[in-house]
């Protein structure tokens, strides 16, 4: 096997054992490997296509349309995977209806996220899940323990590193430089801001093919350090909101998010690894905004980030800037 052909294979089991979309793949496969959980979601299935037949008043009407034209039976899986993955603890309906709201395929992410809290609450009726008002609102928790192996992998997922192949070049505004995304669009934001009018592809593939390296004397020597929050900064922006945060609350609150950047600092640690492991060569996709402002695709390694993240990557051909005397 040529060394090419052994970096591409390498490149798309790094690309599956981290991307979200394999991971509900491998979670509606779970659903479907019990039988009284499939009859559940058969069960969602009629509920949902009941649902839709009702009368509803005209602005609902249009909003459910979007609906009609989708398979119920994969909206279902896809759905209830989803909750099973997220909702092992208590989560709020917002959350969960914004998470599933890609699903929906619908251009107003208000309307998604609101169309997907509705379909949730209908396929509450297949217990495979749990829906109810607490005094912080709605929340949503699973009745579904899928299987450790989909646990664990779910556990593995993150923000997608970057390549060590060079990216595939974009032909469209539907494309992706990673080997198994292909269809995304590579316009940031919600369904609504896509077009396919010109978005400078050619700028795009130039970008992509940037190399890159870390800087791993950096590395040894810095850490990067995280925001300094307070109690009295947490209870303070309750305030703001006209809410009230009680020094308990505020203390599980300053855990929770110490707890989040632990956990991000041992991810950053692992990709870092990860990327050195293969030749400390990769490279970032990049995606343009609505406004044309183009953003490199990276959360834990990337150009674009923080003092500190811009300071770990270098070019990964180094070039000697000559006559400056002359200059």
């Amino acid at each position: 096997m040529t060394t090419t052909r052994y970096r591409y294979l390498l490149q798309e089991k790094i690309e599956k054992t981290f991307s979200k979309k394999f991971i509900t793949a491998a979670a509606v496969d779970d659903l479907l490997s019990c039988e009284s959980i499939v009859n559940k979601l058969n069960h969602g299935v009629e509920c949902l296509n009941t649902w839709l037949l009702q009368d509803h008043h005209i602005d609902k009407e249009l909003r459910l349309l979007a609906l009609l034209e989708l398979d119920k039976c994969e909206l279902v899986q896809q759905t209830v995977a989803c909750i099973s993955l997220e909702c092992q603890k208590p989560m709020k309906l917002v959350s969960i209806a914004s998470l599933c709201a890609r699903h929906l395929n619908m251009a107003d992410k208000v309307e998604a996220v609101h169309t997907m809290a509705e379909v949730i609450a209908v396929l509450a009726e297949t217990d495979l899940f749990d829906v109810k008002k607490t005094k912080e609102g709605w929340i949503v928790l699973s009745r579904v323990e899928l299987d450790s192996e989909v646990t664990q992998y779910a556990d593995n997922a993150l923000y997608l590193p970057p390549l060590i192949i060079k990216p595939r070049k974009v032909r469209s505004n539907r494309d992706s430089g990673y080997i198994t995304q292909r269809g995304e669009s590579l316009i940031l934001g919600f369904y609504e801001n896509h077009h396919d009018d010109n978005i400078c592809l050619d700028v795009i593939n130039t970008l992509n093919s940037n190399e890159y390296e870390l800087d791993i004397e950096f590395i040894k020597q810095y850490k990067e350090e995280a925001t300094e929050v307070t109690i009295e900064q947490l209870q303070e922006n309750a305030r703001i909101k006209d809410k009230v945060l009680t020094d308990i609350d505020a203390q599980k609150k300053l855990k929770e998010i110490r707890d989040n950047w632990d956990k991000y600092q041992e991810q950053g640690a692992f990709l870092q690894h990860l990327m050195i492991h293969h030749g400390n060569s990769f490279y970032l996709c990049n995606k343009v905004d609505k406004r044309g402002r183009i953003y490199s695709s990276g959360y834990h390694v990337n150009v674009q980030g923080s003092s500190f993240k811009k300071a770990m990557v270098n070019f990964k051909h180094h070039e000697i800037p000559t006559g400056l005397a002359e200059w």
